[in-house]
Parts: C-alpha cells; structure tokens; sequence
C-alpha cells in the first residue's frame, strides 16, 4: 500500500533527538566490542550533534566514547564555526601555527593525545573507513596504532538504516524542496534552451525555497546541494546520469530530470521523472520506455514491505522491464537506502538480502536506457511502515508525461 505525504512545518531533530543517537550508537559499541569512536564524516556529525555545512579541508574528529558525551577534535580555523553551529563541545584543537603553549600541529596528533587523556586503555578504536579519505586513515592508523583501529562501516550502517521520527520530519522537508525544484524546472523546458538552464532553475528553486524553510536562521545555508542532472535527446536519456551541459532541447526530446541526492539539512532524497519537451510526440519506441518505466516502478513499489527482501523489490521491477524483451537495458540497481546521506549503506539490487523493516528509506527508480532510442526513469522516496509503504517526494507530480 502507497501513499502520499508532505508537510512543511519546520522540524528538526533537538538534544533530546542527538542524545538517544549517541546511547544507541554506545550501545553498538559495547555488543561489537569497541571502546571509543572517531569518526569523521559529515554525515555522522550531523546525525549525532547537528553539525552541518562545514567545509571539510582540514579532518574535523567526532569522539564518542562508550560511556559519555561527544566532543570534536578540530583544527583551529573551525573552532568558532562548530561552538556556533551545534551543542557538542570543542574537546580538542590542533593548529598550523606556534602558541606559547604548544598545540598539536596535525589531526592525528591531536586526536592520539586526546584518546590518550579519555581512554587510555582502549584497545578498539573504531573509525568509519566509510566517511573517512584514504590517506587520513592511513596517518591515524600509524598514531593510534594498526592493532586498535577497527572499521565500524558496517556498524553505523546498522545504526543509520531505520530512521527515527527526527529524521523523517527533515526528510519531508526534502521533499517539500524538491517539489519546488522541479516544479521550476518543468518552468524553463522548452526547444531551443540548453539542459544547464533546467538544472540551474532546480538549484535556485531549492535555495529559494530552503531559505523561506530557514526564516533568516544565521547559521545556516539554504545553499541547494546535491546533483541537479538534466538530459535530453536520444543518446542523452539512453545514459542514466547526463550532467545539466550545453545541450539545446528539441521539440519532441524526452528530458530526464534526476534530482539524486538533494535535500534540506543533509537529509538526502532522490526523485526522477521524464518530462517531454513541447507538444511534439516521441517516438513510438520511446513512449514505450516511458510507459514501462512508469510501470516497473509502481510493480516495484508495491512489493516494498516489512519482511520483504530487498532482492524482492528488484525482482518485481525487472519483472516489468524484461517482458517486453529490450536487450540488457539496465544500467543501475532498483534502488539505495536513502536519508541521513546519499547512500545509507544498502541497496535494492538483484539477490539482495536486506529484509525490509519499518521506518527504513529508500529510493525506488528502475530505469529504462536503450541505445539508438533513449531512457527514462521515475523515482520516489518511501519509507517502509507497518503495512507497505509511504511515499514520501510527491508521487502524482509529473507521473503523466503528456
């Protein structure tokens, strides 16, 4: 069962919220036998302590021990930003310049010295390989020592697949943005404009539209990230992720609107649809992608269920797809985990085991692509309840391609 939702009331998750992530993040810790966590991803930042919008060209560390409260360990130039931004204490600095009295002078220092001061007798320290470059793991690796260092990519996965109510509140206001990014979109197609002028109205739209959600909030940017994709054409559409260029739409195109991975506070969403260029009809062969797209999604969407593999969901999609006998015309998975960043950490793809619970979100987006015709695709983002699911982008904006 699907249904339909939206609010635009602004939620956000308050101390409360934070407080319960990090007793159910230590209480992971304690049954996989880890001591303290240092974790540098945007994304746990924001789920644990609120942190959000700052540039990570310097490693910003977040410590959770296993019994406590959190604390950064940051480079000096974003003290004032984290004290500003959130409620978690700068427990740790490091600088790139001499003080009177010494600082550390790199992140892996500074992070080594604080370990040492909380938790002197940890022998498991967890780090998410996930959010964390290659190279900082390899000079954190050498400070903490390779025996202790342990990747908890798994584990915060775990912990980031059912959403609790904080999040979804923000996730609704996703998708309020992006109903008016792509109500703005739809605003400039037209023969003759290039695909970078629809993807330009989606990221002014969205900003728009998250600084009205913001009311003046001075701490916060209403900046629309994530990827605003346009395509349009025959060779274009046939490709899933055409980027919003220089290409000038033609009366009769198909263009693929994907709005992957944007939202409002980093709570990410995902939602596609085709939308045709003028009045001029498509080809016969491409009106058939677009129908069985349409279609293979909703088979999709109605096999979403609490105790359904995420295999299942797949499966019901290529059902659609395969029985009109188009040659390999898959380019990508059903769908992803989807919420508290781009990519939760599972994904409806073929023979996947992930059973389905309530309260997970997904995207649900099989597409089409066939060389020499073109592509299409519609995708929405559901939350897995008790009976089926919710959709929760706005599902009856743009089904009709007309």
């Amino acid at each position: 069962m699907t249904e339909s939702s939206a609010t635009t009331k602004l939620t956000l998750p308050t101390d409360m919220d934070y407080r319960t992530r990090i007793e159910r993040a230590q209480a992971a810790m304690k049954k996989h036998g880890i001591d303290v966590l240092a974790l540098a991803g945007i994304d746990m930042h924001r789920f644990f302590t609120g942190l959000n919008g700052l540039p990570l060209t310097r490693p910003i560390w977040l410590v959770l021990p296993k019994e406590g409260n959190v604390g950064f360990v940051s480079p000096g130039s974003e003290v004032k930003e984290i004290r500003a931004r959130c409620g978690a204490p700068v427990v740790a600095r490091w600088v790139e310049w001499k003080e009177a009295v010494p600082a550390p002078l790199t992140h892996q220092d500074a992070l080594a010295k604080y370990l040492e001061q909380i938790a002197p007798a940890a022998r498991s320290i967890g780090v998410d390989f996930n959010g964390t470059n290659g190279g900082n793991i390899g000079l954190v690796t050498q400070a903490l020592g390779a025996e202790r260092v342990k990747d908890v990519t798994a584990m915060m996965r775990d912990l980031l697949a059912v959403k609790d109510a904080a999040a979804l509140g923000v996730i609704r206001l996703s998708c309020d943005v992006i109903a008016h990014q792509f109500n703005a979109s739809c605003a400039v197609i037209a023969p003759g404009v290039p695909e970078w002028e629809v993807s330009l109205a989606s990221f002014v739209a969205g900003t728009r539209r998250a600084a009205e959600l913001w009311n003046g909030d001075e701490e916060q940017s209403p900046l629309a990230l994530g990827l605003h994709m346009t395509g349009s054409g025959t060779d274009r559409t046939a490709r899933c992720h055409a980027a919003g260029a220089g290409r000038r739409m033609q009366d009769g195109d198909i263009v693929q609107i994907c709005r992957c991975s944007t939202g409002f506070f980093g709570h990410l969403i995902g939602f596609d649809r085709p939308v045709k260029v003028s009045s001029k009809e498509p080809s016969q062969e491409l009106r058939k992608i677009v129908d069985f797209a349409r279609e293979s999604q909703e088979a999709a969407l109605a096999a979403v269920r609490p105790g359904a593999t995420a295999g299942e969901v797949h499966a019901a999609a290529m059902e659609v797809i395969e029985r009109v006998g188009w040659e390999n015309p898959i380019l990508h998975r059903t769908g992803r985990s989807i919420g508290y960043s781009g990519w939760d950490g599972h994904e409806i793809k073929a023979d996947s085991p992930t059973i389905l619970e309530p309260g997970m979100v997904f995207t649900v987006e099989p597409g089409i692509y066939v060389d020499g015709v073109g592509g299409a695709r519609f995708g929405d983002t559901v939350v897995v309840t008790e009976n089926g699911c919710e959709v929760l982008t706005p599902f009856d904006l743009g089904r009709e391609v007309k």
